[in-house]
């Protein structure tokens, strides 16, 4: 059975039993045959591996469940808001150090700019030839798309992390309710393929000219000042 066959008969079972959140459930599966073929499943895979669509369907009437005790409903819900604590504490560190990576790429991104315009607000940037200082302002703009890169992907990870999470907690409290549990969520997140490629392509390109850059930068600048700790030469740490 192929994907269009086993949503067609999912669609179908959904709508002579009338249930509801028809479409909502239908999405579901259709998300589920999308990332698992994206991890080189075939469609024939996936389709043997949920089961009978007619029997999934069947799940999702409510009247026809036994529902489990109230006890155990309690249970599971109990539970749940403890691991959603440590879970909410996990997730505002993760997304403290993304905001950690969007500062550190706006801040790699606006050295490289007064660099290169000779604009130093309160003598903050060290004193340098311009033409190395250039160089390494090049490879700080480089950093920064690179960090911006990093920081759209790790954005996209603890999104769809916490998607799966919540997933995670609906099949539970459902399981414990007797009522009929959606597919699992992946971890990761699955980029559209175009967009992917692009994001590739900036992060290969910004870590080329940031390696390259940072290099020369350096070769230019103990050349220049002859020596190789030419901070020591240009008194950046004297005041």
């Amino acid at each position: 059975m192929n994907r269009n066959e086993f949503i067609e008969k999912l669609t179908k079972k959904l709508s002579e039993n009338k249930i509801g959140d028809m479409e909502e459930i239908v999405s579901e599966y259709e998300e589920h045959f999308t990332y698992k073929l994206a991890d080189g499943y075939s469609e024939e895979e996936i389709a043997a591996k949920l089961g009978d669509p007619e029997g999934l369907a069947l799940q999702f009437v409510a009247e026809n469940k036994e529902h489990k005790s109230g006890a155990l409903k309690a249970f599971v819900v109990t539970g749940l808001v403890f691991s959603h604590i440590f879970a909410g504490m996990f997730f505002v560190l993760l997304y403290a150090w993304t905001a950690v990576m969007a500062v550190f790429s706006a801040a790699s991104a606006a050295t490289g700019a007064c660099i290169l315009t000779g604009f130093n607000p309160y003598s903050l940037l060290p004193p340098m030839p311009y033409f190395c200082g250039a160089v390494f302002a090049v490879s700080l703009i480089a950093l920064s798309a690179l960090s911006a890169v990093g920081c759209l992907y790790f954005t996209s990870f603890v999104r769809q992390l916490m998607r799966a999470y919540g997933r995670y907690s609906h099949n539970q409290i459902a399981s414990a309710s007797g009522k009929a549990a959606l597919p699992p969520l992946a971890a990761y997140p699955k980029l559209p393929a175009k967009k992917n490629r692009n994001l590739r392509r900036i992060a290969l390109f910004s870590l080329t000219v940031f390696a390259v850059c940072a290099v020369s930068g350096y070769v230019l600048s103990a050349v220049s000042a002859g020596a190789l700790g030419f901070w020591h030469a240009w008194h950046w740490f004297v005041r």
